[in-house]
């Protein structure tokens, strides 16, 4: 017991550091919205916070990236250890910092529903209500970047399937570009690798069959022939195993395609990715603002 207090304490200190650089640092993001509901049920889950620049006004609208925490799709929030390590007000201030309207949601998890269908749901349910609302705070409504961190990355780039989008009450367009971090985009490969137990009470319940996990890997649904929505990879280079065999399984699927990018972030863990956004060390978010304002002209698109 004694060694797992003092390995909790040593994360838990690490992790404060970072907090710290975010905390005392200065920055001229704002939160403006705290705690809002994009579903009006009663579900806390179904709420969000928005950060924005300092001053951004409708006159001059800024892009928007909705942020999609991960968490094996089971954990997590969107204000998650935030008095810990940060997360995830971090991101908002970082690209707030950067001239991105953020906004950063909690949605759904298992087994609170049933499968990952009803997380796509609640994504869709957060860009709709962006697209309706952010224009007050000085975002731009037509350009909306989904980005997601580990299982937001694969949430985020099923998107890429524009039938995603059209089925859920919203128009291909109305995502301008994706940013998986540190995803799965091959469910199949991820359950194959794992043990039989996890298969049998993780794998099999929340993506079912393995025709059924073939249909919810995004790497197969971003290969669509109907897909057009640009892309952007990034991945720690001591990152997950499973997620460093995705990023370059997707990298080669896409070469020679200009639609997608890809970047590997030097010495970053899968903690690292996000942990890191908005310290001295980050190296992520200025890739999400720049992915951002690089779409924010049809005639620069990729």
């Amino acid at each position: 017991m004694l060694r797992v207090v003092l390995l909790l304490a040593v994360v838990f200190s690490s992790a404060s550091c970072l907090v710290w650089k975010n905390q005392w640092r200065h920055t001229v993001a704002v939160k403006v919205h705290d705690d809002i509901a994009y579903i009006d049920d009663g579900d806390d889950k179904h709420r969000l916070d928005v950060f924005a620049p300092s001053g951004a006004t409708s006159s001059h609208p800024v892009p928007v990236v909705v942020f999609i925490h991960g968490g094996w799709w089971r954990e997590g929030d969107r204000s998650y250890f935030e008095p810990i390590v940060g997360l995830y007000g971090n991101v908002g201030t970082a690209l707030g910092d950067m001239g991105v309207v953020t906004v950063i949601p909690s949605y759904r998890l298992w087994p609170a529903v049933p499968s990952y269908v009803q997380q796509l749901d609640d994504i869709a349910a957060v860009v709709r209500w962006t697209k309706a609302h952010i224009a007050s705070v000085g975002g731009d409504p037509s350009r909306i970047v989904l980005a997601g961190h580990s299982a937001g990355g694969h949430l985020v780039t099923m998107f890429a399937n524009p039938e995603v989008l059209t089925s859920r009450a919203l128009a291909a367009a109305d995502v301008k570009g994706i940013v998986g971090i540190s995803g799965i985009y091959d469910v199949r490969a991820s359950a194959d690798s794992d043990d039989a137990e996890t298969q049998a009470t993780f794998w099999t319940p929340y993506f079912g069959t393995p025709e059924q996990q073939i249909a919810a890997s995004p790497l197969t649904t971003m290969m669509s022939p109907s897909s057009t929505v640009p892309l952007l990879f990034i991945v720690g280079s001591e990152d997950y195993r499973s997620c460093e065999r995705d990023f370059k399984t997707t990298q080669a699927r896409f070469a020679g395609n200009p639609r997608a990018r890809f970047a590997a972030i030097a010495g970053n863990s899968h903690e690292d990715m996000v942990l890191e956004i908005g310290t001295a060390d980050d190296e992520v978010a200025p890739r999400i603002a720049a992915f951002a304002r690089l779409l924010a002209t049809a005639e620069a698109r990729p």
